[in-house]
């Protein structure tokens, strides 16, 4: 079940990280590895921080890549829905080429994760969850949101 948890937190969390690093949200990515705080709990070696960073840097530009093509898929998208007169095929046709890039991305970010959690130990991969589960939590908490609620 935690590695369910994981991977649906990174859907979340992964995209934010790219668009944030696009410069489409005005604030710093969260790179997990890269916090002292993480590092110590996990007892991450200097080797794993850099295998996760380069993970990280390699999967980047794709990432990048299929975000914009996503946004312009979308508003290709927006522009045929508003327009009354388009054949539902065409809607139908577009939908389809979104749905491709989102699910490429999203192919993308998933075994971006595989790659990093098979650099960890199983006691770092739990530690991880863990912590993960406890930062979204707060999260929450800032935002004035329950867990319940943001489901």
């Amino acid at each position: 079940m935690r590695c369910w948890y994981l991977v649906l937190l990174c859907l979340i969390v992964v995209p934010a990280t790219v668009l944030a690093e696009t410069g489409e949200q005005g604030r710093q990515p969260h790179r997990w590895w890269k916090s002292a705080e993480v590092g110590v709990l996990l007892k991450l070696t200097d080797e794993q921080s850099a295998t996760l960073e380069r993970i990280y840097r390699r999967t980047l530009p794709k990432q990048r890549e299929s975000m914009s093509r996503l946004n312009s898929e979308e508003r290709i998208l927006s522009k045929l829905v508003e327009d009354m007169d388009v054949d539902e095929i065409d809607v139908t046709r577009q939908i389809d080429r979104v749905e491709a890039v989102r699910s490429e991305l999203s192919k993308t970010r998933i075994l971006m994760v595989f790659r990093m959690h098979r650099t960890l130990t199983t006691t770092q991969r739990e530690a991880l969850d863990d912590w993960m589960e406890r930062d979204s939590d707060s999260d929450s908490k800032r935002s004035g949101r329950t867990r319940s609620s943001t489901r």
